[in-house]
């Protein structure tokens, strides 16, 4: 019975202190507000719920776009519009679209979890590190970002895929254009977070810096990263298509852009426009719904007011 009831003292002193300073709550597991915030946002806000809803969507057809054979077509079938035996018609190859499609999600899917993935990771990295190290390897790098991030993404894909055609080459070139943004965003984000009174907090405490920086700061910072991921998702599929339709380089032969790269081929088919579209425009507006709920749910002044 001693030991029930001290240990439920012992819960009732810490539940005070947490209310009494939110930065003691803060500091005892940052990480788990920030997971708190993003289900927060996904009760609350509209945006993340819509965006959540076709994110499941998407995430269906990745899966059974792996699962499934991809599709077979024949010469005397091509170019069919919709019709009962073919609901989205067929593409130049007499490939049933709609089995191209779900087929074709797995590959373009993948190379935009994977491309923000990489990127996220790399720019995360480098972010911190010029955050916390400062001086003039922080001035060098930062410059280096700077200028990497003023090249437009679609011009540099572009060039680099038509000197290096190939899916992997697409995939550095994305990693490599959306990296700098990350880094950026994260360097700011570390110099900020280091000010703030949970981290103050942990140096008084004598934590090292290394624990400072993997349970205190990179929490924290992890909300802009899920936010920058989040549009990136988007961005990545928008640029794929783009290398597909201009014609240059090389994109797996059922990704959805490569059915774009067919209608530009054929314009009178419009059915390799509209469909293979309505699957990148989904994708893209998943993509901002979610980084808008986030980038407002998840911002550290809205968990501090919180």
């Amino acid at each position: 019975m001693t030991s029930r009831r001290s240990s439920l003292l012992q819960r009732l002193t810490m539940t005070a202190s947490a209310v009494a300073d939110p930065a003691i709550a803060a500091f005892a597991d940052p990480a788990r507000q920030v997971f708190r915030s993003f289900l927060g946002a996904l009760r609350r806000d509209t945006r993340a719920r819509v965006g959540g809803v076709l994110a499941l969507v998407l995430t269906g057809l990745l899966v059974v776009g792996a699962l499934v054979a991809p599709p077979t077509g024949r010469a005397s079938e091509s170019l069919l519009g919709p019709s009962a035996s073919h609901v989205l018609g067929t593409d130049e190859a007499g490939r049933d679209v709609f089995r191209a499609l779900i087929s074709g999600s797995f590959p373009t899917l993948t190379l935009a979890l994977l491309a923000v993935l990489g990127s996220g990771a790399l720019g995360a990295a480098l972010g911190a590190l010029s955050g916390l190290l400062r001086g003039g390897f922080d001035g060098f790098l930062r410059r280096l970002l700077e200028v990497t991030a003023a090249v437009p993404s679609l011009l540099l894909v572009l060039v680099l895929q038509a000197a290096f055609p190939a899916t992997f080459t697409l995939l550095l070139v994305v990693v490599a254009c959306r990296c700098p943004e990350i880094a950026l965003v994260a360097r700011a984000d570390v110099i900020r977070v280091q000010t703030l009174d949970h981290v103050t907090a942990a140096r008084a405490l004598g934590a090292s810096p290394g624990r400072i920086l993997a349970s205190h700061v990179m929490p924290w910072v992890l909300s802009s990263g899920l936010v920058v991921a989040a549009f990136g998702v988007g961005t990545v599929v928008v640029l794929e298509s783009a290398v597909a339709i201009v014609g240059v380089g090389q994109v797996h032969p059922l990704a959805w852009g490569a059915l774009l790269g067919q209608a530009r081929r054929h314009p009178e088919a419009w059915w390799l426009v509209a469909f293979p579209s309505l699957l990148v425009l989904i994708t893209v507006a998943a993509s901002v719904l979610l980084g808008e709920a986030m980038r407002d749910t998840l911002d550290p002044k809205e968990r501090l007011r919180t």
